[in-house]
């Protein structure tokens, strides 16, 4: 069992299989903007970076196509996508123990504020978090501000103590750069071997795995 005494929990493809939800808005997306691609390869390089930045590198958008791409993909994610995922199994039991060890829990995610709430709403899971940091109104943010945003509004200082856990490069990439701990998930959309390749303080396959080494 680790010692953390803050741990700051990714949202997609961390504690949610948000996949489904993520990939009818793609498809919506391109439908409304009549292009004909296979979007199942797409989909995972949209999870995890600021989404108009994984239009670009994904589909090659420019700034015009990005900015109505975006729109069109929220429209539906808006309604109907937030809902369509599900927790990973485990998920709830992992943080009502550490919720009652007296552990202290938050988010920080590149969705939208208003959508973040909403899904942690949703899924019953924001009765654990102290605080969830977003991408304010959707724009461009890294990871690392993120972080940094929510530990600075929290007073967390960085320490080993405190924990990033995440699926994606960005995850960790963001926590080393704050200097705090990471844990990288091979449940998730990232690459496990791109993922133990930067090093993480730990590794780990399944959320049973990471209710081992957190509880």
């Amino acid at each position: 069992m680790t010692t953390f005494t803050h741990l700051i929990f990714d949202l997609d493809g961390t504690l949610i299989n948000s996949k489904i939800g993520l990939h009818n808005s793609l498809n919506y997306m391109l439908e409304q903007m009549n292009i004909d691609l296979d979007s199942v390869g797409i989909i995972d390089q949209l999870i995890g970076p600021p989404i108009q930045d994984g239009l670009k590198k994904a589909l090659g958008f420019d700034d015009k196509q990005v900015e109505l791409g975006v729109k069109l993909f929220r429209e539906y994610y808006s309604q109907q996508g937030l809902y369509e995922g599900e927790l990973y199994p485990g998920v709830l039991e992992l943080l009502e123990e550490l919720f009652q060890q007296g552990k202290q829990l938050y988010v920080a995610t590149s969705k939208r504020d208003e959508f973040a709430h909403e899904v942690l709403r949703s899924f019953e899971l924001d009765r654990y978090l102290i605080d969830v940091q977003g991408a304010g109104d959707g724009g461009r943010h890294t990871k690392a501000e993120l972080i940094t945003t929510l530990m600075d509004r929290n007073q967390i200082l960085s320490s080993g103590q405190v924990v990033m856990i995440g699926d994606t490069k960005f995850d960790l990439i963001g926590g080393q750069a704050n200097e705090i701990s990471t844990i990288a998930v091979g449940y998730g959309f990232g690459n496990s071997e791109e993922l133990q390749d930067l090093n993480p303080t730990y590794f780990v396959e399944e959320v049973e795995d990471l209710y081992e080494l957190l509880v």
